[in-house]
């Protein structure tokens, strides 16, 4: 069930998308909140910054709550909210190390030019890995802020050139 906290901290995962994007980074961002509702990770886009393909928002915030939990085990107990579907990449790191909540706000089909890889992305992982035994169910809360969101993938400048191009 979603609620007022819902609502803060997705907001907090939609400001590190605006700062990617005002840093000349694709607009994603992400936060991790523990089970006591203290954000524990944060982090945007950082692929053309740090020339990192795996630099998503998902994984830059994921890697911070490690850090700063000292255990993979404590993401057990965390929650991930993300200012857009999660890749195929992010969706697996997410499914595979056990958070049990994600939260999302747009859909992959809201980015511009967007093309879905093997036709799924955090929902389909979600669904197949709530289907095998031994591994953790995830709860996946879709559309959450969905307008938001939107609003700022399609403000980015998505075929402005850039130094990796």
């Amino acid at each position: 069930m979603t609620g007022n906290r819902d609502t803060e901290f997705m907001g907090l995962a939609l400001a590190q998308s605006e700062l990617a994007a005002a840093r000349g980074q694709a607009p994603f961002g992400a936060v991790v909140v523990d089970e006591h509702g203290q954000m524990v990770g944060e982090g945007h886009n950082q692929v053309r910054a740090d020339r990192d393909p795996t630099a998503h928002g998902e994984m830059t915030a994921l890697r911070a709550a490690w850090k700063r939990l000292g255990s993979a085990a404590a993401l057990k107990r965390c929650t991930l909210y993300t200012s857009c579907e999660p890749c195929l990449m992010c969706s697996t790191v997410i499914a595979q190390f056990g958070i049990p909540r994600v939260v999302i706000a747009a859909r992959a089909s809201d980015v511009p030019g967007s093309r879905p890889v093997l036709g799924t992305g955090m929902p389909g992982v979600a669904e197949w890995v709530n289907r095998q035994q031994g591994w953790a169910p995830v709860e996946v809360v879709t559309d959450f802020r969905r307008e938001e969101a939107a609003r700022i993938l399609k403000a980015f400048p998505w075929d402005a050139p850039w130094d990796g191009a």
